[in-house]
């Protein structure tokens, strides 16, 4: 005779526990975790730390809310993973733009092998600034990695070489970028790879050594329809779900916020790449050589890294 689970507070309550607890695993910006968890009434609220406007949200309450999206995927599939069925309202409470979602646990639910796995994959996923000196990434499993990413009502747009170019060659133009906007044409130039650059430009200087730096790695743009509260929470929920399928792959996520905290950038995207919807996040994909070290500065200066 099989067991039913009774879903009572308690119950509840440590079902929440190890959601939160695994939510704190979640990518965001320079690892502030911009996020408040609270149970009450038989349900887990999320917020975020900051109070949003209640108009178009700024650079940080943009990284803030794609921060939490992250956490609240996290905690969604630790649920789901640990045999829960739940029921997410997203921005429940319009008169507080600082509520982004809430999770009420309706039953017990089979779990497939496939949650289980993904779910264990949140303690490894970690993000790695080492440039990418493996093999590329396989048709196969970009495939896959993109498929997690656009499962979260989000488009990935994988960059092609020439585009990449264009973009370093851009912002290179560009001289209206505030300083973290020219750590982003730099960071750009290392992606094209220096020698392509140097040569195209001719006055951008870059030092030879590092001219085959991510030259394996896959680059994409990760956007969306729109640029409101919701949009972004689903951003931080594909951020999750593409980093923990990666993970699983032995594929290296590193997100680089430039399209969040510079306007400039986000038109700069927009000319260089064709029908790209509001970008959130650039992101760098690829797999490290066990001897591949980190010789690139992170300076706080930079644009953020989703960590």
């Amino acid at each position: 005779m099989t067991s039913v689970r009774r879903v009572d507070r308690r119950v509840t309550n440590e079902a929440f526990y190890r959601a939160v607890v695994a939510a704190q695993q979640a990518p965001s910006a320079y690892g502030t975790q911009p996020w408040r968890w609270q149970v009450a009434n038989g349900v887990l609220d999320l917020f975020a730390h900051t109070e949003p406007s209640t108009g178009c949200p700024g650079p940080d309450e943009r990284l803030a809310t794609i921060g939490c999206g992250a956490a609240l995927h996290h905690a969604r599939l630790t649920l789901a993973a640990r045999g829960w069925r739940v029921t997410t309202t997203r921005l429940p409470d319009p008169t507080e733009p600082a509520h982004l979602a809430r999770l009420h646990i309706d039953g017990p639910a089979p779990v497939s092998p496939g949650t289980a796995h993904l779910a264990r994959t949140i303690k490894l996923r970690h993000t790695d600034r080492r440039p990418i000196t493996g093999q590329p990434i396989t048709p196969e499993h970009l495939s896959a990695i993109r498929s997690a990413f656009e499962s979260q009502h989000t488009r990935l747009a994988v960059l092609r070489p020439d585009q990449i170019l264009d973009l370093a060659v851009a912002t290179a133009h560009a001289d209206d970028l505030e300083p973290a906007g020219w750590q982003w044409q730099s960071e750009l130039a290392l992606w094209a790879g220096a020698g392509r650059i140097v040569g195209a430009l001719h006055r951008v200087l870059l030092h030879p050594a590092l001219d085959g730096h991510d030259r394996a790695a896959t680059f994409a743009v990760l956007h969306g329809p729109g640029d409101q509260s919701l949009d972004l929470l689903h951003a931080g929920e594909a951020l999750s779900a593409g980093s923990l399928v990666a993970a699983e792959l032995d594929v290296s996520t590193l997100s680089f916020s430039a399209p969040i905290e510079q306007d400039r950038a986000r038109d700069i995207l927009r000319d260089a790449i064709p029908d790209l919807g509001h970008p959130y996040l650039m992101v760098r994909l690829g797999h490290h050589a066990p001897e591949a070290w980190d010789t690139i500065s992170t300076a706080s200066s930079k644009p953020a890294v989703m960590a």
